[in-house]
């Protein structure tokens, strides 16, 4: 799995060259501080001032913010190069997914990390990552400095530096588990927003808006909270972080202030640093605490953007199948399980197990069992999404792996228990399976998946436009829908996920009915509960905790203890 400082590289020319010109930067300030310790002297003497030394003080104080802000503009370029190199990747690996991805989280949360969490990443590039180079370079700088100058001040800012990193240490661990907390609870917010804006016209017919918007502001609210929370450890940590940084400089002023009185213990009488080098010391003194105190201020961007990093890791680590290069086949071929499984998220639980079976050319086979048993596994598999734990499956005489899965899944007709719609008309999102299809082809399959009836009863038929996932139609119709999308494919492999559960019962002997015509011919993996009406299907495989355990006929698979218990057990 990829980390922070790996994302990084991608742009670390351009981030060290921020770095080099902070350096630079530094370096300038010295030299400035001496110019300026130097002036001041001058004047404390009564000497003239040469112009050359005032000319170089002015160019000194225009070039430096010059330098800071390129160093600032370099960051946040490879800032937003990296974000939208990461956001591009992580978009291609969800779309390669596809189902996988609600293993994650639901579409709203998982929108709320590409959007929000990849953001929360810019911080990090942009100032910490530079700031960590900074943090060294230019406190050793000012030290060397120094130490030509007072080795006893340059030994008093090197003792003094490394309390603001302890603390910093100390509070930021509290900030970064406070950030974690805001993330998923950010994601949560973010996906509950989005089912009740998909839930709109529902939530508006059954006159539920009070209670949708109750809901909304008692989340709201506990989001502000730990809002607040989260910025309150923040700002404390600042506070102690300034704390601690006034209280070295304010010590060694002490010193440099008793030594130029000569009230020093250790030297009565005597000067150990002349007002120049004390006040050039003195100068460069809050620069030398600044990069330190700067670091411990983007140290809380570095907590949200592990927590924003640790939010999308499970995109990173999905198990998917990259395929090869072989041509996929375009007419029925034998399909064959050999020693196959799979795992489920993180390698925690096996999905399927040892799956050996064989699914003949234009054979039909229902998938049977109880609930989480592996049946939509098994059509899952099929597809390609996800790279097996183990074994292998054959389509004909190749192995899936090894195909163009672009080509491969262009030959299958997949439903599953829930359906994909977007906003717009029946008709353009009929038009996704096949964009060339002619009216009398979407005539057709309508007629075909029992949908005709209904789609031309309403107002505007094939214009009539639904809201995102279908909202507007019911469950059965959008069932129905969602066949005659599909059949507008020109596919010999069938995989359907329970692709009646949804219409009453006495629709569904009708659906059966004219599914067992449309199949004809056809390779078909059907998964359902029960086996009523479907006693054409060539074969039964029964699956009980991703294996399979039996196969035979309808009436066979019916008779079968552990169906009986598990059909027993859905039907409670």
């Amino acid at each position: 799995m990829l980390s922070l400082r790996q994302i990084v590289q991608s742009e670390k020319s351009r981030l060290h060259l921020a770095i080099a010109l902070g350096a630079t930067a530094s370096l300038l300030m010295i030299w400035q501080c001496w110019l300026l310790a130097t002036l001041c002297d001058l004047a404390l003497h009564q000497q003239p001032i040469p112009s050359s030394l005032l000319l170089h003080i002015l160019v000194l104080w225009l070039l430096r913010p010059l330098l800071l802000a390129a160093k600032d503009l370099l960051g946040l370029s490879a800032s937003q190069n990296i974000c939208t190199s990461v956001r591009h990747q992580l978009l291609q690996l969800i779309s390669q997914a596809g189902p996988l991805r609600q293993r994650i989280a639901s579409d709203g949360d998982l929108s709320t990390r590409l959007l929000e969490q990849v953001d929360a990443l810019d911080p990090y590039i942009s100032r910490y990552y530079p700031q960590l180079y900074l943090v060294v370079l230019c406190p050793l700088f000012i030290s060397v400095a120094v130490a030509t100058q007072s080795l006893l001040a340059a030994l008093l800012l090197l003792a003094t530096a490394p309390l603001i990193p302890l603390f910093m240490i100390l509070l930021g661990k509290k900030a970064a588990q406070a950030s974690q907390q805001q993330v998923q609870a950010l994601g949560l917010l973010g996906g509950r927003f989005l089912e009740f804006l998909r839930g709109a016209a529902t939530i508006r017919q059954l006159q539920a808006e009070p209670q949708v918007l109750n809901r909304l502001n008692n989340a709201s609210e506990e989001y502000r909270k730990r809002t607040m929370s989260v910025l309150s450890k923040a700002f404390l940590s600042g506070a102690v972080l300034e704390l601690f940084a006034s209280l070295a400089i304010a010590l060694v002023a002490l010193y440099l202030g008793l030594g130029l009185l000569g009230e020093l213990p250790w030297a009565k009488a005597e000067i150990p640093v002349s007002y120049q080098p004390a006040l050039f010391i003195l100068l460069m003194a809050p620069e030398f605490y600044a990069p330190l105190r700067q670091l411990g201020s983007d140290y809380h961007a570095k907590a949200q953007a592990e927590a924003a990093f640790a939010s999308l890791a499970p995109i990173w680590t999905l198990p998917l199948c990259r395929g090869g290069d072989s041509p996929a086949p375009t007419e029925a071929v034998c399909i064959e399980f050999q020693q196959f499984s799979l795992q489920g998220s993180e390698h925690r639980t096996a999905l399927l197990t040892d799956i050996q079976a064989k699914v003949l050319p234009a054979q039909r086979i229902a998938l049977t069992g109880p609930s989480g048993a592996g049946k939509t596994s098994v059509l899952e598999s099929l597809l390609g999404f996800q790279q097996p734990a183990q074994g292998q499956i054959k389509i004909g005489d190749q192995k899936l792996t090894d195909l163009n899965l672009a080509q491969w899944r262009q030959q299958l007709l997949y439903l599953s228990q829930q359906s994909q719609w977007l906003s717009g008309s029946l008709r353009s999102n009929l038009l996704v399976a096949k964009p060339s299809a002619t009216e009398a082809e979407l005539k057709l399959v309508l007629q075909q998946a029992l949908c005709a009836d209904f789609v031309f009863a309403l107002p505007a038929g094939l214009d009539t436009v639904l809201a995102e996932s279908g909202i507007g139609l019911s469950g059965g119709q959008l069932q129905r829908l969602a066949l005659a999308r599909a059949l507008l494919k020109q596919s010999w492999c069938w995989l359907l996920d329970e692709p009646a559960s949804m219409l009453p019962k006495e629709q569904q002997q009708h659906y059966f009915q004219q599914l067992e015509q449309l199949s004809r011919g056809k390779t078909l993996l059907l998964a359902t509960h029960q086996l009523q009406q479907l006693d054409w299907l060539d074969q039964v495989w029964l699956i009980v905790q991703g294996q399979i355990v039996a196969k035979g006929t309808v009436t066979e698979i019916q008779a079968h203890p552990l169906y009986q218990a598990s059909y027993a057990q859905e039907s409670q």
